[in-house]
């Protein structure tokens, strides 16, 4: 919420589903003239994750080599000798990620993450700034 001498405006919206229970307050932050709303949801649970582990493409100098020589090895014959845009670009694709795929492999991620990893450094300082001050209306 933005407040001024003589006006409030709401800037972010928030859509809920009314069967659920949940309570918005006003979260007085102290920062300037933008405050923030807190809303807690009663009886919220989250459905569950996804099974397969997190993972990243092993991309480096040597990767990206062996991508550029797979695709340098490719008879193009079958892409550009078609007069279907639709064929020409399915098949280009489907040998754009034969190469991509064997050359840039999965590399499962071992995650040591610890909750709020969204909060950097900046914002854990102006907290412990504001410590004392922060209150809920």
């Amino acid at each position: 919420m933005r407040t001024a001498n003589n006006s409030a405006t709401l800037i972010d919206n928030i859509f809920i589903n009314n069967r659920r229970h949940y309570t918005i307050k006003p979260c007085i932050n102290g920062l300037f003239d933008h405050d923030a709303q807190l809303i807690t949801l009663n009886n919220f649970s989250l459905p569950l994750s996804n099974t397969e582990p997190p993972y990243i493409r092993n991309i480096n100098k040597s990767t990206i080599a062996e991508f550029q020589l797979q695709l340098s090895w490719e008879q193009w014959d079958n892409i550009f000798g078609n007069n279907n845009v639709n064929d020409m670009f399915n098949s280009f694709l489907n040998t754009y990620l034969r190469c991509y795929y064997s050359s840039f492999l999965k590399k499962e991620i071992k995650s040591n993450a610890t909750h709020n990893q969204w909060i950097t450094e900046g914002i854990k300082i102006s907290c412990k700034k504001k410590e004392g001050t922060f209150f809920i209306v």
